[in-house]
């Protein structure tokens, strides 16, 4: 079983589309996938066209409820979900005091007893304390990034907070890759980003880019993985790209 953390501090950069869409492609691939919507938003559980659920991460953190317990089966084959709502921005404030608090994810997997190939936390856009908590969970971490300034600028913030996250709280993490998002073939600029990133992080760079697309966007409306959406589009082979991607470097 493999944890991937979906993460990057910076909004905008289509973390949660890409966490639907890897875990749908992953699941096209037979692979079991369990979902972890990390953000009070709950964007991760809406676009999945998840409802109605009784529990949510936040039971898991706080009430030491068993993932196994709080886990919903999605409308889709071989994704479940572990939902989230507006009252987990209450986390930070809830679990201020609790002893060894940047481990209670880790410690949640560690007394469920689950069975998946792949589990995807869409982490929130901040480096928060729950964002921690899934790093340190964690056995890697998938970065999305768009190509601009800026979100390379937050890149080096979060490769900081890493470097701290791996020297003290989880040695065993790694980076399964960094993936370019929302590249607009109009501008020569994605390139130019790519050929930096292949300077820093070399064949750490997915071969992958995920282009802009209105199919993404109205899957979104839709509340479907790009598979069920538009199954041989563009973007839909971009993220069966992907999947093979991170299964073979798994």
């Amino acid at each position: 079983m493999e944890i991937i953390a979906v993460c990057n501090q910076k909004g905008g950069c289509a973390k949660t589309t890409t966490a639907v869409n890897l875990a749908a492609s992953l699941a096209d691939l037979n692979k079991k996938v369990l979902l972890i919507d990390n953000d009070p938003q709950g964007n991760l559980t809406g676009s999945i066209g998840v409802n109605e659920y009784k529990n949510t991460i936040l039971d898991c953190l706080v009430n030491d409820l068993s993932i196994g317990e709080a886990v919903v089966k999605s409308n889709f084959d071989n994704i479940d979900i572990l939902a989230a709502d507006i009252n987990y921005a209450n986390a930070e404030l809830a679990l201020a005091n609790v002893k060894n608090k940047e481990y209670l994810l880790k410690e949640a997997f560690e007394r469920s007893k689950l069975d998946y190939d792949y589990i995807l936390i869409d982490c929130s856009p901040s480096l928060s304390l729950t964002t921690i908590n899934a790093l340190v969970a964690a056995n890697s971490i998938l970065i999305p990034l768009e190509p601009s300034i800026f979100n390379l600028e937050g890149l080096a913030q979060l490769i900081k907070i890493l470097r701290l996250v791996m020297d003290n709280l989880n040695k065993k993490l790694e980076i399964k890759g960094v993936l370019l998002t929302r590249v607009d073939t109009r501008s020569n600029l994605p390139k130019q980003f790519e050929e930096q990133l292949h300077e820093i992080f070399g064949d750490k760079l997915f071969n992958t880019m995920i282009h802009q697309s209105i199919s993404v966007v109205r899957s979104q409306i839709e509340k479907k993985p790009l598979l069920y959406y538009e199954r041989w589009g563009k973007s839909s082979r971009e993220y069966i790209a992907l999947a093979k991607e991170v299964a073979k470097r798994g």
